[in-house]
């Protein structure tokens, strides 16, 4: 367990969205939060430590894992991105900062993973964690490689971790979609909080979602981790159906990642 009262926890892309749910999440009870992202951090609280740092500055990374018990790694790339971008972040970023965790002797990872590393298993088969990868994109297929660099840490290093294959990250449902794969920001923060607390998750992949009715995978290992959303796509449905949101009719995407299982590949570089 990593104790929320004298551990520190680096969290990595803390200036974005969900970076800036956990702090709202955690803080409260936390006590040593060190944050870290290319973007200032905006309003820090006594208990907040911010370093201004871009991800590929493999010494800058080196220097504020020292004293780290946990790292719950955000950072990666989003929205407008090449190809490059994503190599940059998302593969070598994720290397480094996991090798700097290693070589500090981190206790805990807690990774940002996604539904898009197993996005091309059908919508009707009930995927379990249990069950190989199957990334829907090159977003995906890092994601996955993330789990799988965290299961030789766990096998090699015993550095226990835990990889949250989030679905819809937004404040709201947006679409028909995340009725199944919504993660409110209470959620996420719940979820944080679950999987730095348990005594020994070993090498734990959990399906990062809220409570939804209508969720679509399986043996979700939340039980394991004792983690227990509270919010519920099922909640907004009046909300999508005033946006002209088909909540009622067939299923909109045949495969788990929904577009991004039938998407281009973004550009190699600008």
């Amino acid at each position: 367990m990593i104790n929320p009262v004298t551990d520190r926890v680096l969290i990595t892309g803390a200036a974005g969205a969900i970076g800036t749910a956990l702090r709202n999440g955690l803080r409260a009870e936390w006590r040593h939060l060190r944050l870290t992202d290319a973007k200032p951090i905006a309003n820090p609280t006594p208990n907040e430590e911010c370093i201004v740092a871009d991800i590929a500055d493999r010494a800058a990374i080196e220097r504020m894992m020292q004293g780290v018990a946990a790292v719950v790694h955000l950072a990666g790339v989003g929205g407008d991105y090449t190809l490059e971008d994503l190599w940059r972040v998302n593969a070598r970023g994720l290397f480094d900062v996991f090798e700097a965790a290693r070589l500090a002797g981190v206790q805990r990872i807690v990774f940002a993973s996604s539904n898009h590393a197993f996005g091309c298993y059908p919508i009707e088969e009930r995927v379990s964690p249990a069950l190989l990868p199957r990334p829907d994109s090159l977003y995906g297929t890092f994601k996955a490689w993330g789990e799988n660099m965290l299961r030789c840490y766990f096998d090699r290093h015993g550095i226990r971790s835990v990889s949250m294959r989030i679905g819809t990250y937004r404040t709201l449902p947006i679409d028909q979609r995340s009725l199944a794969t919504w993660l409110s920001p209470g959620d996420v923060a719940r979820l944080v909080d679950a999987s730095l607390r348990h005594a020994d998750p070993g090498c734990l992949v959990v399906n990062g979602y809220s409570a939804n009715t209508r969720i679509k995978v399986a043996d979700t290992n939340w039980e394991f981790l004792g983690y227990r959303p509270r919010d519920n796509a099922e909640d907004h449905l009046e909300m999508l159906r005033g946006k002209g949101v088909d909540v009622d009719g067939p299923w909109e995407w045949p495969e788990h990642g929904g577009s991004h299982a039938q998407a281009p590949e973004r550009p190699p570089r600008r």
